[in-house]
């Protein structure tokens, strides 16, 4: 297994991280660094991890910043057969990467996730395994994606199952199909949707298995530090550019689109949050001046093998 975190000046966090690291996976396992960070901020971090334990595998890379480019470096560098993505504020116990192999023994898998466990959110509506949520979303297979790019929670975590998406904070594919699959650089810098992109993408090309035995916990830093209206902004402009690109533009799906535009819009309202309500419609204003997404033949949607 290849492990890759992708870091960017925050390294108290990494440094909890590599050591979970260190601590949880297989000898013949790796630990790929990717730093976007200008100042390298992340490299006194690994040297010290290195020091403290050196027959962990570790490597330290550099990249120009961006969630999608410095993980594609990350697989890029990888030799393992599976790779596996967490951030830089996660951690989890040994135990975690025997966890989330044991899906790829059975036919046709190529991707596994597991239970990302985060710090309760004090907004209404904001519980991601939320019932009502799945419900709003017109129920459906829990795990898997709208016919408009929405995903379906899951709401019984406990439960084993195939999903069609994969949260960006633990993910794992084969190595090869994500050298081939990629993620979409279109999504630049803090990209929202990414991790929905690449997974939905995986999940066409074979299975994608959801192993609740497999728990890592995320702090979600990045979340909780972003500028609301920006952010929301943000998620307007990716959640179209990924719905243009991936899903038939359908009467049906265009009206699930825009009805999920109005909840977001609603949620916002309902927690007067008024600097992303803003976001919101800057973002929409401006999704209709983009241009229409032309789908590359390889990334247009396909039965699953």
């Amino acid at each position: 297994m290849s492990l890759i975190i992708i870091t960017k000046g925050r390294p108290a966090p990494l440094r909890t991280a590599l050591e979970c690291a260190a601590n949880a996976l297989p000898h013949d396992g790796e630990v790929i660094v990717v730093d976007g960070d200008p100042d390298r901020s992340a490299e006194p971090v690994v040297a010290e991890l290195r020091s403290r334990h050196p027959n962990v595998d570790i490597r330290y890379l550099t990249s120009n910043p961006g969630l999608t480019v410095q993980r594609n470096v990350g697989i890029d560098a990888a030799g393992g057969d599976i790779v596996v993505f967490i951030d830089d504020d996660c951690s989890f116990e040994p135990g975690l990467f025997e966890a989330v192999s044991a899906p790829y023994l059975e036919a046709g898998v190529l991707g596994a996730t597991g239970q990302v466990i985060e710090p309760p959110r004090r907004r209404l509506g904001s519980d991601v395994h939320s019932r009502l949520r799945w419900l709003l979303l017109g129920g459906g297979r829990q795990g898997t994606m709208s016919s408009f790019g929405a995903r379906r929670p899951i709401v019984d975590v406990e439960r084993p199952r195939d999903v069609e998406w994969m949260p960006g904070s633990f993910m794992s594919a084969r190595r090869n199909v994500a050298a081939e699959v990629r993620f979409d650089e279109q999504l630049a810098e803090y990209s929202l949707g990414e991790d929905d992109d690449f997974s939905y993408r995986v999940s066409r090309r074979g299975r994608i298995r959801y192993e609740p035995s497999a728990v890592v916990h995320h702090q979600e830093l990045g979340w909780s530090q972003m500028d609301r209206r920006k952010m929301d902004r943000k998620q307007i402009l990716d959640r179209t550019y990924l719905f243009r690109k991936n899903f038939p533009q359908t009467h049906r799906a265009r009206v699930g689109f825009a009805a999920l535009i109005v909840m977001l819009c609603g949620h916002r309202v309902l927690n007067r949050e008024w600097s992303g309500l803003r976001g919101l419609l800057e973002g929409m204003r401006q999704a209709r001046r983009s241009a229409p997404v032309r789908r590359p033949e390889a990334w247009r949607p396909q039965s699953p093998a």
